[in-house]
């Protein structure tokens, strides 16, 4: 990301960032497209440019926080072969966690054989929704 939008987001200042914060902040901004950096000893970043659907790992995920926009603006990623691929990538027991509550969006992942949840969600939002991979 250009570093003139991450100033201008300002997250640094909004969350209260501490100094050994700011500087781990500014280096998952400064990973290199397609390549491997460590970031702390137990987390890694690997940043792809690639579509959501057509992504293809060996790896398996623990948890997907599934931040799209909502289904209204972005409908092409609420759909169920978006879901199939995130259970498919995810491990047993893998949580996927989004804010969005919609009903259309809980069937979906039910029909792909989630177990979904509704929890409280944050402030601003009545709930939000897990879905466990069983």
């Amino acid at each position: 990301m250009d570093n003139n939008v991450v100033q201008q987001l300002n997250y640094t200042d909004e969350l209260s960032l501490k100094d050994k914060e700011i500087e781990l902040f500014g280096q998952l901004h400064k990973v290199e497209w397609e390549s491997y950096q460590q970031i702390t000893k137990n987390f890694t970043l690997n940043k792809l440019k690639v579509e959501l659907g057509k992504f293809n790992s060996i790896e398996k995920f623990d948890i997907v926080y599934f931040d799209a926009f909502g289904p209204r603006i972005q409908p092409e990623m609420w759909t169920l072969s978006i879901f199939e691929a995130i259970y498919n990538l995810l491990s047993q027991d893998g949580i996927l966690v989004t804010y969005c509550a919609k009903g259309s969006v809980k069937r979906a992942l039910k029909e792909v054989g989630f177990k979904v949840e509704s929890l409280p969600g944050p402030p601003g939002k009545r709930e939000m929704t897990r879905a466990v991979k069983l």
